[in-house]
C-alpha cells in the first residue's frame, strides 16, 4: 500500500483515503462464486458520486477488482471508468478485499455450524416448547381450561 493512504473498517464497508482527504467509501455485496466471480463492489467518491457495477473477481494471487464494463461490438469489452495511477488502484483493491473480507465474515457470522445441526437444534427447541404446554383432548382443546 502506498504511504500516504490508510484504510478503515465501517460496518461491511471499507473507506479509503489519501493525505490529500480524498475519500472513497467501498461496499461490497460477496456472490456464490462463478467462474473467478465472487461479488460486486459499488464505489462512492467524496459522498458526492456513486460508481456500480465493480466486480470482485478470485485471481491466482489473490482477490482484483474488475471496472465496470459495457461490450465494445467487436466481441469483447470497454472499462467505463478505470484508476490513473498505480496508487489509486492498489487503494481501490485494497478496499474492496477489506470490504468482501469483513462482507463474508458476517455472512459466516450469521450463519448456523451446519444446517442440520442447526435443524436438529430447532427441533429440540419445538419439543421442549411443546412439553411446556398444558395438556391438550382430542378435539384440541386445553384440558384444564374451565368451560
Amino acid at each position: 500500500m502506498a504511504k500516504d493512504t490508510k484504510t478503515e473498517r465501517i460496518a461491511g464497508t471499507a473507506v479509503f483515503e489519501t493525505e490529500q482527504s480524498f475519500k472513497m467509501d467501498v461496499t461490497v455485496w460477496p456472490v456464490e462464486p462463478k467462474k473467478n466471480l465472487i461479488g460486486f463492489a459499488s464505489l462512492k467518491i467524496c459522498d458526492g458520486f456513486v460508481m456500480d457495477d465493480f466486480k470482485v473477481l478470485q485471481g491466482e494471487k489473490g482477490i482484483f477488482v474488475g471496472m465496470p464494463s459495457k461490450p465494445d461490438g467487436k466481441g469483447g469489452f470497454r472499462d467505463l471508468a478505470k484508476p490513473i495511477t498505480k496508487e489509486f488502484r492498489a487503494g481501490l483493491t485494497e478496499a474492496v478485499t477489506t470490504a468482501y473480507n469483513d462482507a463474508v465474515q458476517k455472512l459466516k457470522d450469521r450463519a448456523p455450524e451446519s444446517i442440520s445441526k442447526g435443524l436438529a437444534n430447532g427441533a429440540k427447541q419445538a419439543e421442549e416448547h411443546n412439553a411446556a404446554l398444558p395438556p391438550k383432548d382430542k378435539r384440541g382443546q386445553d384440558k384444564n381450561a374451565d368451560l
